[in-house]
């Protein structure tokens, strides 16, 4: 799905608008300065000719070769009119009867341009400031029609003085503004990922963001909120289920034990014990999400031995042989005891449905602060030991299971900072490593 950046698609939008606002009132003061029937003469060509004009003594001269074309045409009619400070004149051509008085004045104008509907009277005054004075210089006779020739000058003058400068304060203040309308919506981004899908927190707040952006935000706290009260019953379900359970399963539990000794005895208590792992696990899970754990330094060592005491008789009438190895010091890591023995129990359990009823079971314990439980079965295949942790997967119909009991024992890891991997035993059977982290000072004597 491609995306974009909101902030830059608005700052090149409203740039453009402005851009296109500015165009549009420059041509409309275009259409309304622009006379079809005024005559002009082109600033430029003035401009050119009054830097022919010096002053030599007290007198102006005038240098004839730097003059335009236009203006030194023998066949034409262009004069020119110069005048300085000190009142001395210089006149080019013939000039106009009309404007001998007001060429009297010419010391107090400033740049002009006289448009007329009578070529003859047209004409142009520039202003310019040399090392020995100021020098008024008028141009006239040169008669130029024609939008271009006309507006030409406004137009320079609007581009640099108004469009110039507003494009480029646009450039820099539209993204900054966008920047600082959007900072809202950013911090809102910031709040959403930090919000916690399966435990009930604070709201997104609605601050300094847009009134569309806002019926967003609502619609997505009213879903997280419906999202959370699913979760808080689903939890309240399985909590009470889980203890509903221990009752019958305990009374279960006691009549199995008072069988004869057998297969069927055997089959029913294995049943039993993977039935009370399960209930206590999801126990667990929901301590663990409340915050109603117990953490406490413990010892994998003793931990692991005492639930292999528990577990050997079941393996032993399985028809298992069972071992258990461990280093003679403390292996300590700060736990929950109870969620990891039952995840201990829970392995041994697995390994004993899926063992294929023979061979060694083992119990390992390592400096590393790793648990390993080690059967002598089939195994599992590789391309399937990414996806035996996940809930209510079974690869095989005819061993027993919920395919529930593994997903547990991995989330109570992962709840507990580590991690749990399948692979090959030494004897060809499948090997479940639980490595957790390691506190300080693991290596105390033992008591």
């Amino acid at each position: 799905m491609q995306t974009y950046s909101l902030g830059r698609h608005i700052s090149w939008r409203v740039g453009l608008a402005v851009a296109a606002l500015i165009l549009v009132l420059i041509t409309a003061l275009c259409a309304l300065i622009w006379e079809p029937d005024d005559h002009l003469v082109y600033r430029g060509t003035a401009v050119d000719a009054a830097r022919a004009v010096d002053r030599t003594g007290n007198r102006l001269t005038l240098d004839t070769a730097r003059l335009p074309e236009r203006v030194r045409d023998p066949d034409g009619e262009a004069w020119l009119y110069a005048v300085d400070e000190r009142g001395q004149v210089l006149r080019y051509g013939d000039v106009p009867q009309e404007y001998v008085e007001f060429l009297k004045l010419s010391p107090a104008l400033r740049d002009s341009d006289i448009r007329s509907i009578d070529p003859r009277y047209a004409a142009c005054l520039v202003v310019e400031r040399r090392d020995w004075g100021r020098l008024h210089v008028l141009v006239g006779g040169l008669t130029t029609r024609g939008f271009f020739a006309e507006i030409g000058p406004f137009l320079t003058l609007i581009l640099l003085v108004l469009a110039i400068p507003v494009a480029g304060g646009l450039m820099l203040v539209v993204p900054w503004i966008v920047r600082g309308s959007l900072g809202g919506i950013r911090q809102l981004a910031e709040d959403a990922a930090r919000i916690d899908m399966t435990r009930k927190g604070p709201l997104l707040k609605a601050k300094r963001v847009p009134l569309e952006i806002k019926s967003l935000v609502d619609a997505f706290n009213q879903s997280v909120s419906k999202l959370w009260d699913t979760i808080a019953a689903r939890d309240r379900f399985l909590r009470d289920a889980a203890h509903e359970l221990r009752v019958p399963i305990a009374i279960v539990r006691t009549r199995a034990s008072a069988l004869p000794r057998g297969p069927a005895r055997t089959h029913l208590l294995g049943d039993v014990v993977r039935l009370e792992n399960i209930a206590e696990q999801l126990l667990d899970l929901q301590r663990i999400d409340h915050g109603a754990m117990h953490w406490a330094p413990v010892d994998l060592v003793a931990l692991c031995r005492e639930a292999g005491e528990d577990f050997a008789p079941l393996l032993l009438d399985a028809g298992y042989e069972f071992s258990f190895d461990a280093p003679e010091h403390v292996v300590e890591v700060q736990a929950d005891r109870g969620a990891l023995q039952r995840v201990v129990i829970n392995l041994l359990q697995n390994a004993m449905n899926h063992g294929g009823g023979q061979g060694e079971i083992q119990l390992i314990v390592n400096d590393h602060t790793e648990i390993l439980v080690c059967d002598a079965g089939p195994g599992v295949p590789a391309d399937q030991r990414e996806q035996i942790f996940s809930p209510f997967v079974r690869f095989s119909s005819t061993v027993q299971g919920s395919g529930l009991g593994l997903h547990l024992a991995a989330e109570i890891v992962h709840r507990h900072q580590g991690s749990i991997r399948v692979s090959d035993s030494a004897s060809g059977g499948a090997c479940f490593t639980v490595s957790l982290p390691a506190d300080a000072g693991t290596e105390k004597p033992r008591r």
